[in-house]
């Protein structure tokens, strides 16, 4: 009897060839790449020495001491304005002439008593040398003359002053009166400013008493002006029971474009290292206790790191203590790990 071979289907036949081929059995065990994936990938910064500084800010005021309102010496019409608005001028320059005709009329009737009383007293005089006359006359008519000419200078001082002129050199920055007006104190009649010693005053807070002192570098920011470098001309020796702050003078450099009541902002320097490690503060964290600390790599694992922190600047928080050069600190992923966890790094 012949036997008869049924064709196999698809299925068995697939099932067939791969047993036949020697088709791997499944198992458990993960491969090291598999292994690999599941560890925490972070990536990190090494720490390094660098210079740092710590600078804290302040507001304060343009002023100059080469600031003056003039003032007329005695009331008076205005009868000429010599020099416009924004001329430069130097110390004595004639700015400002009052009206002086009464005065002038008042010095006429001085010269005429005055010549009068020079011829009595040289007719006294001769008849004194004669010895005619009292004494008491003779010394009536010098005395009398010598009141008239310390009167006649006194006016033409006093016209002298009707000519108002620059206190010093500068620039002529406002005319307050206009010719045919009336000039009389307290009203100022003009102004003159000289730029040349521009400083900037301003209050620190006593808490940093012990810290700024003269001669420390400054940084002056003001809106519409560059940034200027310069340095603390005087810190007050006073604490002002009112507000707790110390008076601070900062020297402005010749040539800045600073004018006096401009608003400026003084950025004063604390602390200068030359070396010191710094961290962003983003990456410090805090445990319950209050303890800072960081992630560091070791190996393969993340430790934890506890750390003594300062200042910050710019963002940069002082590294005191808990760190040296070379560390790696974890700075993406920090979060994702724990004490000892087994981490890969994220290749940049």
């Amino acid at each position: 009897m012949k036997k008869i071979l049924k064709p196999l289907g698809l299925g068995a036949l697939a099932t067939a060839l791969l047993v036949r081929c020697g088709a791997p059995a499944e198992t458990d065990t993960a491969s090291p790449e598999t292994a690999n994936v599941r560890l925490t990938r972070v990536g990190v910064q090494t720490v390094q020495a660098a210079p740092f500084s710590h600078s804290f800010a302040v507001q304060g005021n343009v002023q100059t001491d080469r600031i003056a309102n003039v003032l007329a010496a005695f009331p008076g019409v205005v009868r000429e304005v010599l020099v416009e608005e924004g001329a430069k001028v130097n110390e004595g320059t004639a700015l400002v002439r009052i009206d002086t005709d009464v005065l002038a009329k008042q010095r006429a009737e001085l010269v005429t008593q005055l010549e009068l009383a020079q011829t009595l007293f040289e007719r006294q005089e001769r008849l004194w040398e004669k010895e005619i006359g009292s004494e008491v006359d003779y010394l009536q008519a010098q005395t009398g003359l010598e009141a008239l000419k310390r009167s006649l200078a006194t006016l033409d001082e006093q016209i002298d002053q009707a000519v108002i002129r620059a206190p010093f050199s500068g620039v002529l920055d406002r005319v307050f009166v206009n010719v045919g007006e009336m000039a009389a104190p307290p009203m100022p009649v003009v102004r003159v400013v000289d730029l040349s010693d521009l400083y900037i005053r301003a209050s620190v807070s006593d808490h940093y008493a012990g810290s700024v002192r003269a001669g420390q570098p400054v940084r002056v920011e003001a809106r519409g002006l560059e940034p200027i470098d310069s340095q603390v001309r005087r810190v007050g020796q006073f604490i002002e029971a009112a507000n707790r702050t110390i008076d601070l003078t900062v020297d402005l450099p010749a040539g800045t474009r600073a004018l006096p009541n401009m608003v400026a902002t003084v950025h004063i320097t604390d602390l200068a290292l030359d070396s010191a490690l710094a961290l962003p503060s983003a990456l410090v964290q805090q445990d319950a206790n209050g303890q800072e600390y960081v992630y560091v790599v070791r190996g393969d694992q993340a430790k934890k790191q506890p750390i003594e922190t300062g200042v910050v600047s710019d963002g940069m928080l002082l590294i005191e203590q808990g760190l040296k050069p070379g560390d790696r600190v974890i700075d993406r992923g920090a979060a994702r790990v724990v004490d000892g966890e087994r981490v890969t790094l994220i290749e940049s």
